[in-house]
């Protein structure tokens, strides 16, 4: 990745400020977990848009043009804005994919990027997708990241993610918090990024891959307790899969409660701050 990464994320960052939502927090004590996993988007980080490495709307054409402009990568010919035909080969991606079997399909953007301006997958492309990515979906931490990061490594907790993801999510833990997901205390085997899989939530697949990997550390889906902000992405199918779950509510523009879908599993907990997440666990 091109050494300008950090850079590029800290100078098209900027502060978001949640806004808080309705919920009440739900703080039940919950024994022997031994292990807590985190969604990214509207979780550990308050996106301005949503889900990385979507297609924005026509709006964003003059800013991906600047972006090439200012590279040097010549715009390709065509009777449909880049950022229209980007759409399109997403959806031409989900469609081959669902047809493969996968119901829940995940891109890798700099597949698409490569093809659509017909450039190579080299660092100028992928200082493509990252500013493009940063220019028209700012995230900034949620308050508190650092503090329960800290306190939960101290309890010598096993940290994962389970997120759906581009190759410049895990960049936003050094460019923002300071520290590599490493040096945060994430363990590199419970860390699953959906662009790395071909899979996203809220299918079972990467909560699947993260009950075997646990299992390989002699941990249970039971001992386990996974934070996220969306009721049918993270809380429903975690929850399938017999682990503890907890919905994070402290931002009303990123929680997703989907009241249009009943029959979804209720989380064990609702933080409202970050926090609160230590209050769940039972003293080290």
């Amino acid at each position: 990745m091109n050494p300008n990464a950090t850079d590029i994320i800290r100078k098209l960052s900027r502060e978001i400020t949640p806004a808080p939502s309705s919920c009440d927090p739900v703080l039940p004590c919950l024994p022997d977990i031994r292990s807590v996993v985190f969604d990214v988007y509207g979780t550990l980080f308050a996106p301005s848009c949503g889900d990385p490495g979507r297609a924005r709307g026509p709006g964003h054409e003059p800013t991906l043009l600047s972006i090439l402009d200012d590279l040097g990568i010549p715009v390709p010919p065509g009777d449909h804005s880049l950022v229209d035909q980007l759409l399109d080969l997403v959806r031409r991606e989900h469609a081959s994919s669902r047809d493969q079997g996968i119901d829940y399909p995940e891109i890798e953007i700099r597949d698409l990027w490569s093809e659509l301006l017909d450039h190579p997958r080299d660092s100028r492309l992928e200082q493509v997708a990252l500013t493009y990515e940063c220019a028209t979906n700012p995230v900034w931490p949620m308050p508190g990241v650092s503090g329960v990061l800290a306190s939960l490594r101290a309890r010598s907790l096993a940290l994962g993610i389970v997120s759906n993801a581009q190759f410049y999510t895990p960049l936003l833990f050094p460019a923002l918090l300071g520290r590599n997901l490493t040096e945060l205390g994430f363990e590199d085997d419970l860390c699953l990024f959906s662009y790395q899989h071909g899979m996203a939530k809220p299918g079972l697949a990467l909560y699947e891959i993260l009950r075997e990997r646990l299992a390989n550390r002699g941990l249970t889906p039971e001992q386990t307790l996974y934070l996220g902000n969306d009721a049918l992405k993270d809380i429903h199918p975690a929850a399938e899969l017999g682990f503890r779950t907890a919905l994070f509510a402290g931002d009303n523009r990123s929680l997703r409660l989907h009241p249009d879908k009943p029959g979804l599993h209720s989380p064990d907990a609702v933080v409202t701050t970050l926090a609160q997440l230590p209050e769940l666990l039972t003293p080290a």
